[in-house]
């Protein structure tokens, strides 16, 4: 019977191994400073020079997303998951990008692996009921963000995406309270004042939708969709005066607004 034993690395593997190290370390501090281009230089030969280290291809990976090229991302979070298939970074940032390519069905799909593999991923759950979301699967995206939730009560962001997938079923009085909870959570949020607004103006409560819709305005005064449906809301109250200067400045904003 022969006997396979570990054979010790050469000294030019050695070398090999070092550099890819160094050019490695060198490529995070590329990253860092949003130098993506030399980044990825860096991690390219790393790769070379170490063809089996599945982390320089989930940071070159991240490397080619930040600097927009999502194709070539989710080539290389695929290189690293066939190197390493239980690390659920991986799984993690090959579901982000291709969430951003709108990709749903394959990002839900590794958002479901990383479930799979860590159940207590709060961030998983709230990405996918995201994707579930902008497939108009309101229920699935409410359940995903309810677990979320529960896994990361403290988390303002999740609030207001479920309360979002509530405004897209028409449940006003739900969105309503997921805002209120993520203003509690974070007041500074320019945009959950503004989605409180649209479910306050969508069940005809138009003076605090208002008062909510001159909130954003406060924390985003270049918020022109923000001054338009003030504008709406104003005129259904019958302040025409006001509801005409919200509309001009919501189209100085945004001259598309102005065609509406």
């Amino acid at each position: 019977m022969v006997e396979f034993r570990e054979l010790e690395p050469t000294e030019e593997q050695s070398n090999d191994l070092g550099d890819a190290a160094a050019y490695r370390n060198r490529g995070r501090d590329h990253l860092s400073k949003g130098e993506y281009n030399l980044a990825i230089a860096d991690f390219s030969q790393a790769i070379i020079l170490n063809p089996s280290d599945a982390i320089a291809y989930w940071i070159r990976g991240s490397a080619y997303l930040d600097n927009g090229e999502s194709e070539l991302a989710i080539a290389d979070f695929s290189q690293a998951i066939d190197l390493d298939p239980q690390d659920v970074e991986f799984y993690y940032a090959r579901g982000s990008a291709y969430l951003e390519n709108r990709e749903y069905d394959l990002a839900i799909a590794d958002f479901s692996q990383v479930i799979d593999l860590d159940p207590d991923d709060a961030f998983a759950y709230s990405d996918r009921g995201g994707a579930f979301a902008s497939k108009g699967e309101y229920d699935l995206a409410i359940a995903d963000f309810s677990q979320a939730i529960a896994l990361d009560p403290g988390k303002a962001d999740t609030y207001i995406y479920r309360g979002n997938a509530y405004l897209g079923k028409r449940e006003y009085d739900l969105a309503i309270a997921d805002y209120s909870q993520s203003i509690a959570l974070n007041p500074a949020d320019a945009d959950t004042y503004h989605n409180r607004g649209l479910a306050l103006a969508s069940e005809e409560r138009y003076a605090p939708a208002i008062a909510y819709f001159s909130q954003a305005i406060v924390l985003n005064p270049n918020d022109g969709l923000a001054y338009r449906y003030r504008s709406m809301a104003y005129r259904e109250l019958g302040n025409g005066a006001q509801a005409d200067a919200d509309e001009e400045r919501a189209a100085e904003l945004n001259p598309e607004l102005g065609n509406r």
